[in-house]
């Protein structure tokens, strides 16, 4: 295929939008969600993290920072560096600052505040515990795909880095080094709007520095959260991140009050590793550990016990008649109740149990060399599994942060799959676990979903930034918005027990959610603030590990496998009350499960439906009841039309179904033969990374998505879409099936299509055509090489207006696994075996070009309406970047100066001497730029 260059989607962008954060609702494509594995790529990620993690950054005072969130009041008085460290700090800040004494210094480099800082500052000063700094401005760590460069940071004396390198694993504090002035200042002080993040270019590009900076510890690293500083010229911003959003000082005069740096690193030295923001339930293995060596072991192929796992592998021979039973029970847990945990350690050396190839094969590839490997603790009972490099990372940096890892269980030597996420606070959403075990619970009424393990909510571990009031805010308001439970600053202890109340940091559950608020992509929760959410850290262990759904081998055994898990959603609404809401091509797997035929063992392929952290129990009468979760979820590029464009909806069954529709058309065209096949990215591209925009910032669905469930057209303005068999000549069933399925949401949107199919087609070559294949495992081919005629593709009951009656056909699963069931194998339906051609998307083809080149235009669009219609003299904040003069360096008077030399206290805005703030928010020495 020839590698033209690539559309960008339409988006259309309407100019009444006031303010460019809405984009930051939208949130990008998530690979996860898509099926995809994409290679990090620096420059895209940035921009898509500027944009996604807009509206989380909150400022406050440094002296707040200090006294709520660094050092909470109930740790005691906060901690003040010796006499030696502070006159080496003054002595190397205010000489490379103010070299003659008074004068302030012009056209100080970044280079040379970063030498200063590090080396004759952090590393003489002797910080608490062994702590040094050091600098990797030029030099990548071997293991980071994304080539990040962060200038220096803060480690353990004994895991400092020597190679220049920045080491992700072992690093406690970040810094970043800029040279001075409002261009390199991402955070804005003095917004009129209170929007912290600055908008121009310049500024954007820092912040999309810090945010992948964050994402790359978070990544390497387990985390509740992390400290960074930002040093600007003379001037710092100290920062504390989490999964909702980021803390930050307001700029701080550092050349002025060079010990108000010092007191900040001081303090960070003293707190313990959880104080840090390291996880106590996450222990780092030792490469000399019996642990690490034993993952080793685990990953090494064992043509013993590494089974064949494609459907309808016979396994007789692989595994001796007197062990099948047992070696389907190890393997095939999902088949019948689970099997209780083993009372004892495994005291194996080596593995013992057999396990599908595939399995191992994942496993081993995550063990990557250089890549940090933790022993996990889940649930109540603190199981123990041990990981590696993560199958799939979060692709934000802020939210659900998901990490999926094949994990070797220490109790069992099994190789199961854990789960990590923050789940969001959703009143009357349950954790994930509880579904699936609910699900499982009853023999007589057991789905096929995966079997937990064990999960749990990690020690009490949940976002700081999203409770966080700083004193002077309108603490009224919030209060009237929620129940306050109060805790104590950034999670200290690993106890799931509240800390008493420290004052200005409240945890604001609300006991009902708003019923509106503005729309957002993932997961609803509780908002405490604009644009964050309260997070639980929320660990889960199941027992099976699966394929992508990509993995499916024809088109029959695609709707067969789409058909498996369209009746687990119907089981779990009608038997539990339970509603998926997030239904994604990334949320379907394969599950190889083990059934006996004839006397042997053979694996057959079972769709499963996973990621049930977003289900909610719903109303038994489908009744629309108030959506209790006041923003989007589920994943957009699957999600109906209807909940898109009306997201304060409740989902109901129809909105799930329709995602399964476009999941089954997704995966068509991209693997399946069809008419559009020297165009799938373009289809891609146009039905599925296309939106559109309204008045009120909102995003709608594609047009062509639109039209497709709305008046059933599947053409475009050249040719009609059309499957084939193994040959163009011949036309797929699947044509039919699509067809009769897209009518029920042409029923849904009260409108009616004709089908659009030509039926006047020819066999040209053998093909072997399926006409049964069952869940028990019969399969009967028939090979064709006569010419044929296709049945219509127009049922004779489409061509007519549909009664009112029948659009209740999505109010229940029943008309569309009988839709499934009338299109399985039969004589009278002949399913080519040879219609999948593999992947037909462009290896050029990125969902983070597109969603860029889309948001590109919106703001686009929003910084002229905010220049037209502002009617202000007011330069917009989003103009370009501001100019740095070098004769304005410092404000005031040099250190030897009555101003700069003024007590401590007054500098930093103490308790007792601290300058009116209006409402609790001024910046303790703003100054003007440095260059």
């Amino acid at each position: 295929m020839a590698d033209n260059p690539l559309p960008t989607p339409l988006v259309y962008a309407s100019s009444e939008q006031s303010s460019p954060s809405k984009i930051a609702s939208w949130v990008s494509a998530d690979p996860g969600k898509l099926g995809d594995p994409l290679k990090r790529n620096a420059p895209l990620d940035r921009q898509l993290a500027v944009w996604d993690n807009m509206n989380r950054s909150t400022l406050v005072d440094l002296d707040v920072f200090e006294d709520e969130i660094l050092w909470p009041q109930h740790k005691g008085p906060f901690p003040e560096p010796t006499e030696r460290a502070k006159r080496i700090a003054t002595n190397e800040i205010q000489a490379l600052f103010y070299p003659d004494g008074t004068t302030p210094a012009k056209n100080v480099s970044e280079d040379a505040i970063a030498q200063m800082i590090v080396q004759r500052v952090i590393n003489r000063v002797g910080l608490p515990n062994k702590h040094k700094a050091s600098l990797s401005q030029s030099k990548t760590s071997l293991t980071d795909d994304s080539q990040s460069k962060v200038d220096a940071a803060i480690y353990p004396d004994d895991k400092l880095p020597m190679d220049g390198r920045p080491d992700w694993t072992h690093m406690r504090l970040f810094i970043e080094f800029k040279k001075g002035g409002t261009c390199n200042d991402p955070f804005d002080d003095d917004a009129a709007d209170g929007q912290a993040e600055s908008w121009a270019e310049s500024r954007k590009k820092i912040r999309g520095q810090l945010l992948w900076y964050m994402r790359d510890v978070f990544l390497y690293q387990h985390r509740t959260g992390l400290y960074s500083l930002l040093i600007n010229g003379p001037e710092f911003r100290a920062m504390r991140w989490d999964r909702s959003g980021v803390l930050v000082t307001r700029a701080t005069n550092y050349a002025q009050d060079p010990v108000s740096l010092l007191r900040i690193l001081w303090a960070f030295a003293l707190l313990e590793l959880p104080e840090q923001g390291s996880d106590p339930t996450a222990i780092l293995l030792s490469p000399d550990s019996a642990e690490y060596k034993r993952m080793d072991i685990w990953a090494k192929e064992n043509e013993a016990l590494d089974l064949p796992y494609e459907h309808r592998s016979d396994l007789s021979q692989f595994l001796p008649p007197s062990t099948l039973t047992d070696a389907t029970a190890e393997i095939n847990q999902s088949s019948g109740p689970s099997r209780p945990a083993p009372s004892t350690r495994s005291k194996a050396n080596q593995p013992t149990k057999p396990v599908f190839k595939f399995i191992r094969d994942k496993f081993r590839k995550s063990l990557v060399a250089g890549w940090p490997r933790y022993k996990l603790r889940i649930g109540p009972e603190g199981r123990e599994f041990l990981v590696g490099k993560p199958d799939f990372p979060g692709s934000s940096m802020f939210g659900r942060g998901t990490r999926g890892y094949v994990a070797l269980d220490v109790l069992t030597g099994e190789l199961v799959w854990v789960k990590d996420s923050w789940r969001p606070f959703y009143v009357g959403v349950e954790p994930e676990g509880e579904y699936l075990r609910a699900m499982t619970a009853d023999p007589e009424n057991r789905l096929i979903v995966p079997t937990v393990i064990t999960h749990g909510d990690v020690g009490g571990q949940c976002t700081f930034a999203s409770t966080f009031t700083a004193p002077g805010e309108d603490e009224d308001d919030a209060e009237s918005e929620s129940a306050g439970i109060e805790e104590t600053g950034p999670a200290h202890s690993d106890s799931p027990v509240d800390p008493p109340q420290t004052a200005g940091v409240k945890r604001r559950y609300e006991e009902d959610a708003p019923t509106e608020a503005p729309d957002a992509t993932e997961g609803s929760s509780i908002t405490t603030k604009p644009g964050l959410r309260h997070l639980i850290h929320y660990r889960i262990a199941v027992a099976e590990v699966c394929l992508k759904l990509e993995n499916f081998q024809y088109g029959a055994q695609l709707l067969r496998l789409i058909e498996h898990c369209i009746t687990t959603h119907r089981d779990a609404y009608e038997k539990f009350g339970l509603l998926h809401r997030d239904i994604s091509t990334g949320n379907i797997l394969i599950l190889p499960r083990i059934v006996e035929k004839n006397g042997k063992k053979i694996v057959l392929w079972h769709g499963l439906l996973t990621d049930w952290e977003l289900a909610k129990y719903v109303p038994k009468d489908n009744s629309l009841e108030h959506a209790r979760q006041p923003e989007r979820t589920g994943t957009w590029q699957f999600m109906s039309v209807a909940h898109v464009e009306h997201p304060k909806r409740p989902v109901v069954v129809a909105d799930d179904l329709e995602s399964f529709f476009h999941v089954v058309l997704y995966q068509a065209i991209r693997y399946l033969r069809h008419s559009y096949c020297d165009r799938v990215t373009e289809f891609i591209i146009s039905y599925f990374d296309t939106f559109q925009q309204n008045k009120n910032g909102g995003r709608m669905c594609s047009e062509p998505k639109v039209n497709f469930v709305t008046e059933g057209k599947f053409r475009n303005a050249r040719e009609t879409l059309e499957f084939y068999t193994a040959n163009v000549d011949d036309p797929s069933p699947l044509n039919d099936f699509l067809q009769e399925w897209v009518t029920m949401f042409v029923e849904r949107y009260k409108t009616l299509a004709e089908p659009k199919f030509s039926a006047k087609r020819s066999a040209k070559v053998e093909d072997h055509m399926l006409i049964a294949d069952d869940d028990d495992g019969d399969v009967i081919l028939k090979a064709r090489n006569s010419s044929i005629t296709t049945r219509s593709a127009a049922p004779s009951h489409l061509t007519s207006a549909t009664s009112g009656a029948s659009t209740t056909r999505l109010r229940t699963h029943q008309a569309t696994l009988d839709l499934f069931r009338k299109y399985r194998p039969s004589p009278d339906v002949e399913w080519s075996i040879h219609d999948k051609v593999g992947d037909q998307l462009s290896h050029q083809y990125d969902p983070r070009l597109r969603v860029i080149a889309a948001k590109s235009q919106i703001e686009t669009a929003l910084i002229q309406a905010s220049i037209d219609g502002s009617g202000s003299s007011k330069k917009p904040r989003l103009d370009p970047q501001a100019s740095v003069h070098s004769d304005q360096a410092v404000a005031g008077a040099g250190p030897s100066g009555s101003s700069a030399r003024a007590s401590h206290g007054a500098l930093r805005g103490r308790k007792g001497t601290r300058s009116p703030r209006g409402k609790g928010k001024a910046r303790a020495h703003k100054t003007t730029s440095w260059s």
